[in-house]
């Protein structure tokens, strides 16, 4: 394993040993429950961009043909359509203020103790510094919606599969997720990609914290069923059946 490669080793960098959960807190960490679960806004804008094509077989390209800036319509065979397209966002304090108090919000409803804990490590001013610090050596942008995507959706695969990704693969996803968010009107807005974005920042590192409770607690499997379910419900795929290659996601 090459730790600075590997998605999950952003759970260190984010947040050192992890979140400091109680195990009643830690229990709640499956999908139907707050600490878990999207926005509903957030839940279709994923759903929208992250679909059956853009996940299917993934077109072939030549080698050392540079892939365009701007998207090219789907060819026949259900190929999914790539990009290296930006999509940039700026946070304001308050925005991140609001989506964290709905993170929280939510958790709270069904564990008190998980929402506590939520708030006391996702509050402290340096987490969007680590965030950055964790993604900058892939390459990306905490502050690029289809970046943050990216990274959520290949860490769900990490766990959901007990191994790391490589970089080559990562950024490939990277490609398939700015091609589908291309053709998205929502994402044109660039409050709506902040929104999904900040959003997609903490639950991402909800699961790379809570990963490693996980396998400390005997409960690996368990937890990697439970995010695998996750992704079920907001992406509408499933992570178990994906393969990961250089050219990205293919459901072949």
């Amino acid at each position: 394993m090459n730790p600075r490669f590997s998605v999950l080793a952003i759970a260190i960098a984010l947040a050192g040993a992890g979140l400091a959960l109680a195990a009643p807190a830690e229990a709640q960490f499956i999908p139907g429950t707050s600490p878990m679960d999207m926005s509903a806004h957030s839940r279709a804008l994923t759903s929208s961009v992250i679909n059956r094509n853009a996940l299917g077989a993934t077109a072939r390209r030549n080698p050392g043909t540079r892939t365009p800036a701007t998207p090219r319509p789907a060819p026949a065979g259900g190929f999914d359509v790539q990009s290296d397209a930006r999509f940039p966002f700026q946070a304001s304090p308050a925005l991140r203020e609001q989506v964290m108090n709905e993170v929280i919000n939510r958790t709270r409803r069904s564990s008190p103790e998980a929402g506590q804990a939520i708030a006391a490590e996702f509050r402290r001013p340096d987490f969007q510094q680590r965030f950055a610090n964790a993604v900058r050596p892939f390459g990306f942008s905490p502050d690029d919606a289809a970046d943050v995507m990216a990274v959520y959706l290949v860490a769900g695969w990490e766990i959901v599969h007990g191994t790391d990704a490589n970089p080559t693969a990562l950024r490939a996803v990277r490609r398939q997720v700015a091609g589908q968010m291309a053709r998205s009107v929502a994402l044109r807005d660039p409050t709506t990609r902040a929104r999904l974005a900040e959003e997609l920042k903490i639950i991402t590192t909800l699961f790379l914290s809570s990963v490693e409770n996980a396998k400390r607690e005997g409960a690996a499997a368990q937890f990697a069923a439970a995010v695998a379910a996750h992704y079920r419900q907001t992406t509408n795929q499933d992570l178990r059946t994906l393969r990961l290659t250089a050219q990205g996601f293919s459901d072949r």
